[in-house]
């Protein structure tokens, strides 16, 4: 018997990253993940459409679209999450997809569900799913676009997931420490892989030091305002800031292991 698949998921800030982090033939770091043994990827239409608002360069919407059109990426709507909690829950679907909803709005603004979604708690035909979906979709379309709709709907299916799949679910996902601090902390454990995570698991595979240097610079370059990483000291007891080439550097001297939120922590 072959290997149960890891369940994995990209949100937008880690596809957008990874997608302009590339070298001089554009191959990207987002197609080293895609090569990743044993996973299975997912990523929610929220994620899609947030990509596609942002006018970014490389604009990494053609190579998602390729991905989803191809098969390498499932794309999940609303619709298919309400469909998944049906067979687990019945008639409750809905009532367990609110219950999704508010917590990941709570994870990160309290008070985010209240003013967007808490309509939704009035529907008087909750369990038809038609209603509850346009009812969904109107409350979606009033959420200004800057208040990062995608990273909760993306929370809603990695909930799901750790529903149907336990301790197999992954989450490449943003360097929102709180965020990914969150999801770690799922009762059943959710694995984050930060950008910084899958040069260290490429580094763990065989890559070379020079060959990956020129993703990570192209990435550093990119973020030419962050001269620093956070990663953990070796106690765990406090987050040190690093420079950005020295973190790069140390990950190649073996300083590093990554921990389950998808920081780095000092061994040595």
């Amino acid at each position: 018997m072959g290997k149960e698949p890891k369940y994995a998921l990209l949100d937008t800030d880690f596809l957008y990253k990874s997608h302009l982090a590339r070298n001089s033939k554009n191959h990207t770091l987002a197609d080293f993940v895609m090569e990743f043994e044993g996973y299975e990827f997912f990523c929610h239409e929220m994620i899609k459409e947030e990509l596609s608002r942002h006018e970014l360069s490389p604009d990494p919407n053609p190579w998602l679209e390729d991905k989803i059109r191809t098969g390498k990426v499932k794309l999940y709507t609303d619709w298919e999450i309400v469909s998944e909690l049906g067979r687990l829950y019945g008639k409750e679907a809905t009532n367990a997809y609110l219950e999704l909803l508010k917590t990941s709005c709570d994870t990160f603004n309290a008070g985010f569900y209240e003013q967007y979604y808490d309509s939704l708690n009035e529907l008087k035909n909750l369990e038809d799913v038609e209603v509850f979906l346009a009812a969904l979709k109107a409350c979606d379309d009033n959420v200004p676009h800057k208040k990062g709709l995608g990273e909760k709907k993306t929370y809603v299916l990695i909930q799901m997931m750790e529903i149907m799949y336990g301790n197999r679910v992954y989450v490449f996902c943003s360097d929102d420490f709180k965020a990914r601090q969150s999801i770690a902390g799922l009762e059943t454990p959710v694995h984050c892989i930060s950008i910084l995570g899958v040069f260290y698991k490429l580094m763990r595979s065989g890559k070379e030091k020079s060959e990956m240097k020129e993703y990570y610079d192209r990435l550093a370059a990119f973020l030419k305002n962050q001269v620093e990483y956070k990663v953990w000291s070796i106690s765990g007891h406090q987050r040190e800031s690093v420079p950005v080439q020295q973190v790069f550097n140390e990950i190649y001297d073996g300083k590093f292991r990554m921990l389950g939120n998808g920081d780095l922590q000092y061994i040595k």
